[in-house]
């Protein structure tokens, strides 16, 4: 009889463990639907105070399930961050929404000189300043992570490849980089570095004292979301930005946000919970308006303002006299001698050009043709680049003798 009651004893209490762990894994999965349901409907503190009672549940009991709950708490610290954010949102006006194909979004981007240029090139946008002596990009290493890089330009030749010093995750993609005029302040993507949904939009300053950057940092809703958010571009004369967004967009395309820069950071004032959240997603642009503003007018004023500017300047070339000079005509020569010169360079360029050409063909059939050929064109070729190397020189020379002249005359007009 005593060996049949503690064998009841066994199996009841076997029984009620199972049950207590069936009625956990099925609490544990209710309150991981719901934190992951408010999570997405951006109602963050619900998010967080649902994965506090996951956690809650996991830790009662005879046999906490320590390892289990740990697996939690990241959930609820990236719920609990995000609720910061939202509470914080900023309040910008947004005057402008344009969704386009993801491999061509720039065409959204309007903007103006002061500002420079960008151009998209497979998975990156190169941006170069208004001078052109400088740009920046984001370039692959060999584990397929986005790094960003810079190039100056020294005597019309870009310089090599250098990576820019701003703290980063390794293992993180650091792309799409716009730099102010200032020429310090600079605008990125980022996947790590407490990135809250793919890429997020950073922003760091150049430090001159020790040629790096300083910690980068992250920028709030709305600029931020759950969804990939990045190139966010600033034209301060025409006081107007933009950023890309693939928020609640088909897989190839993104919405290209147009704003209005704030000088400096303005908190949302509002307590209303659901106001903030629609803020923070961008449910509609017309909540960020101000009243008894025309921002279609607006929109349209500063367009046709930025197609002006551009009109105005007419480009045959871009020659950089110094760091605030830059020519683009003939004209703009106010040296005789300078201007001379400069037509001496393009007259070498050509020459250079024909060689250049003249050489590659030379060279190819070099590599394909017969012993003879080869045989042939071993003195050609060997001519050829001699008389390169030596325009090179002269070029090049020609290049600094012309921006030295214009600007020993610029000083003399003092």
């Amino acid at each position: 009889m005593l060996f049949v009651a503690l064998l009841l004893f066994f199996i009841v209490n076997i029984q009620a463990q199972t049950l207590e762990d069936a009625d956990l894994l099925f609490s544990k999965k209710k309150y991981v639907e719901a934190a992951d349901m408010y999570y997405q409907l951006y109602q963050f503190d619900k998010s967080a105070k649902t994965y506090q009672m996951q956690i809650d549940l996991l830790m009662k009991g005879k046999k906490p399930r320590v390892q289990a709950a740990d697996s939690i708490k990241p959930l609820l610290q990236q719920a609990e961050k995000l609720a910061r954010m939202v509470s914080h949102c900023e309040d910008i006006q947004i005057i402008d929404s344009v969704t386009v194909n993801k491999n061509d979004f720039l065409k959204a981007y309007f903007t103006g000189e002061e500002t420079g240029t960008l151009k998209q090139t497979n998975a990156t946008v190169v941006y170069e300043n208004q001078l052109q002596d400088r740009r920046f990009f984001g370039k692959k290493d060999k584990n397929g992570h986005f790094h960003l890089y810079s190039q100056s330009k020294i005597q019309d030749q870009w310089s090599d490849e250098k990576p820019l010093n701003i703290p980063a995750d390794t293992a993180a993609n650091d792309n799409f980089p716009f730099v102010m005029p200032d020429g310090l302040t600079i605008y990125y993507a980022s996947t790590g570095n407490g990135s809250i949904g793919g890429y997020d939009l950073f922003v760091s300053r150049y430090n001159l004292n020790n040629d790096t950057y300083l910690a980068p940092n992250q920028m709030g809703m709305p600029f931020n979301s759950l969804y990939n958010d990045y190139m966010l571009v600033i034209d301060e004369v025409n006081n107007i930005g933009y950023f890309a967004s693939d928020r609640f967009q088909p897989e190839d395309k993104v919405v290209i946000y147009t704003f209005i820069p704030n000088n400096e950071f303005k908190s949302l004032d509002n307590k209303d919970e659901q106001v903030l959240i629609d803020r923070a997603k961008i449910t509609s642009i017309r909540d960020t308006w101000l009243p008894n503003v025309d921002y279609q007018s607006k929109l349209r004023k500063i367009k046709a303002d930025i197609s002006k500017e551009q009109y105005k300047i007419k480009k045959d070339f871009t020659f950089v006299i110094n760091d605030s000079i830059v020519y683009y005509t003939l004209a703009d020569f106010e040296s005789d001698a300078a201007k001379k010169s400069y037509l001496q360079s393009k007259d070498m360029e050509e020459t250079i050009k024909k060689i250049e050409n003249q050489l590659d063909s030379q060279r190819k059939t070099f590599a394909e043709g017969t012993s003879a050929q080869k045989q042939s064109l071993r003195s050609p070729i060997l001519s050829n680049e001699q008389q390169l190397e030596s325009l090179y020189q002269t070029y090049y020379k020609t290049l600094i003798d012309t921006r030295n002249t214009e600007i020993k005359y610029l000083r003399t007009k003092k």
